[in-house]
């Protein structure tokens, strides 16, 4: 069923992501393998070397943190258990046996399901356990096409919708080609949306949903990001794609009045200290390479990543 570490707990306690900076010392993984983990298929070096910079490593609390993350975690009321149905069609129809950015599948999956339970109630917490069932960012695929209609029954219409467009609206949105359009454009304009318009990655099948499903479905893409921040020292992760992606998603649903989650994120914080930080090659370059060259490859790996499956980018905000 999966297991939360204390960031995990931490940032369901909060209801919000802390740069841990002075609470914990990350140590390089000298046994971390990339290819055994979702991201195995980048293959750009450059990403390649920031990924495994930032995840194949080792986080050590110090006593005060890990005691003040566990106390407030065990205040937080327990998530109902997962439907007992999904679990099997999970396990005996799907592989979810890779390893992910931190931890296992079902590690990422439990954080993100729970997260949105406490945090996203109005909503359900569904959508968030099995958002990767159709495809990941990277061209992993947990389910099978066949299986779709299966998937479905399992599921209310809401829910599918929000599940089957995941891969797609997580690509779009990280590499630039919607976060950048939705960023541009006047609250006043996506005020007016009546629907979007987008190819699933699974099939490359069209899909419409409207605009409360697509408001809805930023909130679930911003709650997931929260899993793939850098855990201290911010400021000094200015490359870091996750961080500038859930900054300017956070940012398009605070100036659109759309935040329906909660995710209490202060834009001011974060550190610069090095801290706690491990010494790599990255560390290293940090200071030497614009930032925009680690976002841009990261960018160009996703959009990489479709052109490798014949997915399409094609997408319609259609406006009233």
């Amino acid at each position: 069923e999966g297991s939360l570490d204390l960031r995990r707990m931490a940032q369901i306690a909060r209801g919000k992501p802390s740069d841990h900076c002075g609470e914990v010392v990350l140590l390089t993984n000298a046994d971390f393998d990339i290819d055994k983990t979702i991201f195995a298929t980048v293959s750009s070096t450059l990403t390649r070397l920031f990924i495994r910079d930032k995840i194949g490593v080792t986080p050590f609390w110090s006593d005060k943190a890990e005691r003040q993350i566990r106390e407030a975690f065990s205040k937080v009321p327990m998530a109902p258990k997962y439907d007992k149905a999904i679990i099997e069609f999970m396990n005996q129809k799907c592989d979810f046996a890779v390893e992910h950015a931190d931890g296992s599948f079902m590690d990422h999956l439990r954080f993100c399901y729970e997260y949105s339970h406490q945090h996203f109630s109005q909503r359900s917490p569904r959508v968030l356990l099995l958002h990767s069932i159709m495809g990941v960012g990277t061209n992993f695929f947990p389910m099978e096409p066949s299986k779709i209609s299966e998937l479905q029954s399992l599921l209310t219409k809401e829910e599918f919708e929000h599940v089957a467009i995941f891969p797609t609206m997580l690509r779009l949105l990280q590499s630039g080609v919607l976060m950048d359009k939705l960023s541009d454009m006047p609250p006043g304009r996506l005020s007016k949306l009546k629907s979007f318009q987008c190819r699933r990655v699974i099939d490359n099948e069209s899909m419409t949903v409207d605009a409360e499903i697509f408001w809805d479905h930023l909130n679930y893409q911003l709650m997931h990001l929260l899993d793939f921040l850098p855990t201290s020292s911010w400021k000094l992760h200015a490359d870091d794609a996750f961080l500038k992606n859930f900054r300017d998603l956070h940012a398009i649903l605070v100036n659109n009045k759309q935040l329906r989650c909660t995710v209490d994120y202060d834009v001011k914080e974060g550190s610069s200290s090095t801290e706690g930080q491990p010494r790599t090659l990255v560390s290293l370059i940090r200071g030497v390479i614009p930032s925009s060259v680690a976002i841009n490859a990261a960018r160009n790996a996703l959009k990489k990543f479709s052109r490798q499956i014949g997915h399409s980018f094609e997408h319609k905000l259609e406006f009233e």
